[in-house]
């Protein structure tokens, strides 16, 4: 064998062999191959966890849990599940939490945003309207898991439901009086339920702090978030990510 065959293959197998390194490496060192998923279940409020991804609730969370080192991952499910799967821990957080939702051990300690919710009745309840001891005794119906009869101190007949525009329908028919839920969720949906200029919307009803809920097992998410979080506020971000999204800042935390 001649001495450039014996060089050819030498200078081969060393070039093989630093590129077998240089893989392993970039495999070891890869964002991607160390990155955190995390697990998010939430139900679907307009403005703040849309469906395509965008949304106040979910940029705070990119802001907080940034690509590549997390990995949301997003589950789409009515209130009352996501509490549950966060309680269970076959989720990492929910979102859009009030007290008394879950047990405080769950929910972080910042405030994410003052939650307002508005009322969609008939034209003649609001002008009868008095504030909310206008609608004792009248029939009021919410998303499962919201839990709005708690702002009561005067007896209605409360009920919950996890479809939003079957609730807007029953309005329609004359089943129930009055439903608490969002603005622009029920605008979304007033021509699927067949509303009119009979009906309308008033809003800030009701207002309660709204928080984000980490299971047991994620308590290191929780402190992260929470020390994030601050930084958030105290950098005035978080009021841009309000406005991006058209929230008032009385809203704001």
């Amino acid at each position: 064998m001649s001495k450039f065959i014996r060089y050819l293959i030498t200078w081969i197998d060393i070039f093989f062999f630093r590129s077998i390194i240089i893989l392993v490496v970039l495999g070891v060192f890869s964002p991607l191959s160390y990155a955190q998923d995390i697990h998010v279940a939430t139900d679907i409020w307009e403005g703040y966890s849309n469906r395509d991804g965008t949304g106040y609730y979910f940029d705070i969370l990119r802001e907080i849990y940034p690509s590549p080192e997390y990995s949301l991952k997003i589950s789409y499910v009515p209130f009352r599940r996501g509490l549950r799967m966060v309680e269970t821990s076959r989720a990492d957080l929910t979102l859009g939490v009030n007290r008394g939702d879950m047990d405080d051990g769950f929910i972080a300690k910042a405030v994410v945003e003052n939650d307002t919710v508005d009322l969609l009745m008939s034209r003649d309840l609001a002008q009868k309207w008095q504030g909310l001891n206008s609608l004792k005794n009248k029939r009021i119906a919410a998303r499962s898991g919201y839990n709005f009869d708690i702002h009561f101190d005067f007896p209605i007949e409360y009920s919950e439901n996890n479809s939003l525009l079957g609730m807007m329908r029953m309005l329609k028919i004359g089943r129930i009086d009055a439903v608490l839920d969002y603005l622009a969720d029920m605008k979304n949906l007033w021509e699927q339920a067949c509303l009119d200029d009979n009906y309308i919307i008033m809003e800030a009803v009701l207002a309660s702090p709204a928080f984000f809920a980490f299971s047991r097992e994620q308590q290191d998410l929780k402190k992260h978030f929470e020390t994030k979080f601050q930084e958030l506020l105290q950098s005035g971000r978080i009021y841009e990510l309000g406005r991006k999204y058209g929230i008032e800042e009385s809203q704001l935390p």
